[in-house]
C-alpha cells in the first residue's frame, strides 16, 4: 500500500500522548524481548518474534491515526459522497501555504506517512466541504494582504467564513480527539464515571 507524508497540527496535548504511548510500547518490548530470552529463546529469535508481534502489539502511531482519520471521515458531516476532484483543484491542493483560520495556540506540528487512498479522501473532504465558504472569501475579498486593511463587519464575516473552512489539519484534530488513543474522554464517559 502507497503512503503519503502529511503535515499536520495537532494539539500539543495530544503529541505528548503519543509519546506517552511510544515510550511505554518501547518499554513492553524490551520487556518481551527479555522474557523471550528468558524462556530459552537466543537473542536472534527473540528478535525475529518480536519482529513478528510488533504491528499487531505495538503499531506506529500512524496506525492509530490512519484509524482516528478513517473514523472521522465516516460521520456524516464529512462521509459525503464528494465530488472527485478536477485537475485545477488538485493542483491548488499542492500549492504550498496555510489556509486561512483562526490562530490556535498549544499546537505542535507533526508529520505522518497514511495510506494513499486515505490522504486522497482527506484532501477531496477537506475541499468539497470547505469550497463554498472559500469561493466566498475569495468573492468578498477577505483573503491575503486585504485582511490588514478589514473593516470590524469585514473581520466579522470572515470569522464567520473562516470557522466554516474544514482543512486537513482540522480533521486530523478532531479525529484525534474523539477516536484516537489520544481521545478526549466524552461528557457521557464523564458521567458514568469511567476514565
Amino acid at each position: 500500500m502507497d503512503k503519503i507524508p502529511v503535515t499536520v497540527m495537532i494539539y500539543a496535548r495530544h503529541a505528548a500522548r503519543f509519546d506517552h504511548l511510544k515510550r511505554r510500547q518501547r518499554l513492553e518490548e524490551k520487556a518481551t524481548l527479555e522474557r523471550l530470552e528468558e524462556e530459552g529463546n537466543d537473542r536472534r529469535t527473540a528478535r525475529k518474534i518480536l519482529a513478528g508481534m510488533r504491528a499487531q502489539e505495538w503499531p506506529p502511531i500512524e496506525t492509530y491515526v490512519a484509524a482516528a482519520v478513517d473514523a472521522r471521515l465516516g460521520e456524516a458531516d464529512l462521509a459525503g459522497p464528494w465530488r472527485p476532484l478536477d485537475a485545477d483543484e488538485l493542483g491548488e491542493l499542492a500549492l504550498s501555504g496555510r489556509w486561512p483560520g483562526p490562530a490556535i495556540g498549544g499546537l505542535v506540528q507533526r508529520n505522518y506517512s497514511l495510506p494513499e487512498s486515505l490522504v486522497n479522501r482527506l484532501r477531496m473532504t477537506a475541499w468539497r466541504h470547505s469550497e463554498d465558504a472559500l469561493r466566498e472569501l475569495r468573492r468578498r475579498r477577505l483573503l491575503g494582504a486585504a485582511v490588514l486593511a478589514l473593516d470590524e463587519v469585514q473581520r466579522l464575516q470572515r470569522a464567520e467564513l473562516v470557522e466554516r473552512l474544514y482543512p486537513v489539519p482540522r480533521i486530523v484534530r478532531e479525529a484525534l480527539t474523539r477516536y484516537g488513543p489520544t481521545a478526549d474522554p466524552r461528557p457521557d464517559d464523564l458521567a458514568d464515571g469511567a476514565n
